[in-house]
């Protein structure tokens, strides 16, 4: 496939070339742009629940995010359900940001999932996108690997909700 579409699989699923092309947009982007020294690879990748979702080609990926199971302690707002799905490792590749990438993979999930609650750490100067997909934030702003972060829950929302 040569047209970029969205994709999305479970690890057992990926292809070396859909997980080189991830493995390449995230070090692009985490390590080589961000300069975070944080282990990027947390061994959540390869967990059988874990989705990951590509904006691309089957072996370039120009835009990615990962939804992981949240951990038991996973923060969320007070009196709010717990959720059932972390957005996390949103990357778009510097030559393609202001397409809408990010946004049309964000859509994608919430079409997939949209009906259970979820909770992801935002980086702070985007969080404006992840608020047009109807999440809210919560808390007080963080730090994470010298970028400034905060919270962010989204709930569920029924077919008819929508």
């Amino acid at each position: 496939m040569s047209e970029h579409s969205v994709h999305h699989a479970r690890w057992d699923r990926l292809t070396t070339d859909e997980l080189y092309g991830i493995v390449v947009l995230r070090n692009r982007v985490f390590a080589l742009e961000q300069r975070v020294t944080a282990e990027d690879f947390d061994g959540r990748d390869r967990e059988p629940d874990t989705e990951h979702w590509w904006f691309g080609t089957d072996d370039d990926a120009v835009g990615y995010l990962r939804l992981i199971r949240p951990a038991a302690d996973e923060v969320h707002p007070d009196g709010a359900a717990a959720p059932a799905w972390v957005i996390g490792r949103v990357a778009t590749d510097p030559a393609h940001r202001g397409s809408g990438i990010a946004g049309r993979l964000v859509a994608a999930v919430l079409d997939a999932h949209g009906h259970e609650p979820f909770v992801l750490h935002a980086q702070e100067y985007v969080a404006g996108l992840y608020e047009r997909h109807g999440f809210s934030r919560f808390g007080e702003p963080y730090d994470e690997a010298g970028i400034r972060h905060v919270g962010m829950h989204r709930p569920g929302v029924t077919p008819t909700g929508r």
